[in-house]
């Protein structure tokens, strides 16, 4: 292998390895993507992505950097049946039992389904030049160079035939191929310290339920929002989807369990804070018997720390960093590290990996102190902060529920949300007067956070102040109805 085949391999076609396959073809005379699947024509759902029948939510931050690799890329999405809209405007937040002001936010929201998402970002990345697609291949390992200093390619099989490896020389490999990643073992096996990891147990549950959507369900609101707290440790959302329909998603932590049957998914529903989800899903029809996924722990593998990386190998999107799908981050996130892998090829190949990790690091710093900051903690324990993060926390908590009757500070709030302006932008001087007035005048209507508990922009936070509804006949130990397959990436041939 001398390095000038000019090649570029991907493994996984997930929506972070599609990313980067686009960012990769303007810098590669070929690009092959590989999947162990065998990739569908069409919005389909697939066994490679467990999550793909379920709510998901692309923030206009990840919107703007998709559009920004693949231009046309929304009006492509509303073309086949998406519904575009303004954050602010068209979608309703909950903070406690109240729903953000409206306003008009400058932030272009898409409700689409993640099948539709995703083949639409596949047909068009497969029609770039050099971009070819091998599925039903599985990776074995990384190829190296003699010195072992550069990884040079891949050995992979075809799932049909797994006797029969073959070669795949390369000047780079990125590894899309989600949580379940082997590079780290394939590091640690040549001798390399794999990456440190921090992980965040959060034992989430969820139950999804697809119903038929009529104008005028939810108003004109195109999807519904009620996120967690302390509280109250369940969440929801109501998501307008293409082909007439809605998706609805219900969530408990720390083994609750959401039921799927149609009944007790609706009780389930009204032990949210706010009433809103329930009271529009208990008009729509249904049009499934509905599914089930846990998800364990947010997963950061802290790739820019290492200092001795081989050359030739990337890590991008959930086996960089997966997080706990309530939040929403992770296709915004993973477009955003796209947008920095583009970046990094233009100023050269030269110490490409050190410098890609690092400026992915930097889109990850944000979503990922939400994660650990954001997460409801289980019954019974406190998290100890110390006194400067509770006073931020504190005003964090304060400007959500000032968000409620002021549209300045919703917009500013959803900005931050939605992964298009920093948090340090949440503490202008003007936005903190805004706060410290609404303070003044509605002191009895947000308690303080939780002692030693910070809360998060989106929405995540603590410090409700009323008592939640009981979960009813709800139990906490039920089982879950239908649980999708394991996430298992690898690699495809169209």
């Amino acid at each position: 292998m001398t390095g000038t085949v000019d090649r570029a391999l991907v493994i996984g076609s997930s929506i972070a390895g599609l990313l980067a396959a686009r960012a990769l073809s303007e810098a590669y005379s070929e690009v092959i993507v590989l999947d162990r699947d065998e990739l569908p024509y069409g919005p389909v759902a697939r066994g490679g992505v467990p999550q793909i029948r379920h709510a998901h939510g692309l923030l206009a931050g990840g919107r703007e950097a998709m559009e920004e690799l693949l231009p046309g890329l929304t009006a492509d999405l509303v073309a086949a049946g998406a519904t575009a809209g303004d954050a602010q405007e068209s979608m309703d937040y909950y903070v406690g039992t109240g729903r953000y002001a409206t306003g008009a936010s400058g932030l272009t929201a898409v409700a689409v389904s993640r099948v539709l998402l995703e083949w639409t970002i596949r047909r068009r990345v497969a029609e770039t030049p050099g971009v070819v697609f091998y599925d039903r291949s599985s990776v074995l390992d990384l190829m190296f160079s003699e010195d072992g200093r550069r990884v040079t390619g891949l050995v992979v099989s075809s799932v049909d035939r797994p006797g029969s490896p073959r070669r795949l020389e390369a000047d780079l490999v990125v590894d899309a191929s989600g949580r379940t990643s082997r590079t780290p073992e394939w590091l640690e096996r040549r001798g390399f310290q794999p990456p440190e990891e921090e992980r965040v147990r959060c034992d989430i549950s969820y139950a999804t339920r697809r119903f038929r959507r009529r104008p005028g369900d939810a108003g004109t609101a195109l999807a519904i929002l009620q996120p967690a707290s302390a509280a109250v440790p369940r969440s929801g959302v109501l998501i307008a989807q293409e082909n007439d329909e809605w998706i609805g998603g219900l969530t408990g932590y720390h083994g609750v369990r959401p039921p799927t049957e149609l009944s007790e998914f609706l009780a389930y529903a009204r032990t949210l804070e706010a009433p809103a989800i329930a009271e529009v899903l208990e008009r729509l029809e249904p049009l499934d018997d509905g599914c089930t996924y846990r998800f364990q722990a947010s997963v950061r593998r802290r790739y820019e720390r290492l200092l001795d990386v081989p050359d030739g190998i990337l890590v991008i999107g959930d086996a960089l960093c997966s997080f706990d799908p309530a939040f929403g981050q992770g296709m915004s996130t993973a477009a955003l590290e796209a947008v920095a892998l583009r970046a990094a090829l233009a100023e050269g190949r030269e110490d490409l990996g050190r410098r890609f990790f690092h400026r992915a690091a930097q889109y990850i710093d944000t979503p990922w102190q939400i994660v650990v900051g954001g997460m409801p903690p289980a019954p019974g324990t406190t998290v100890r902060k110390p006194m400067s993060a509770r006073l931020v926390g504190s005003y964090l908590n304060a400007l959500r529920y000032a968000a409620v009757d002021d549209p300045k500070l919703a917009r500013a709030f959803l900005r931050v949300a939605h992964m298009t302006a920093p948090p340090q932008s949440l503490m202008t001087p003007g936005l903190a007067a805004r706060v410290f007035a609404w303070v003044l005048l509605n002191r009895a209507a947000v308690a303080g956070p939780a002692p030693g508990v910070v809360p998060t922009p989106y929405g995540l936070g603590h410090g409700v102040t009323h008592r939640p509804r009981p979960l009813a006949a709800v139990s906490s130990t039920q089982p879950p109805g239908r649980t999708d397959p394991v996430h298992h990436k690898t690699g495809h041939r169209s």
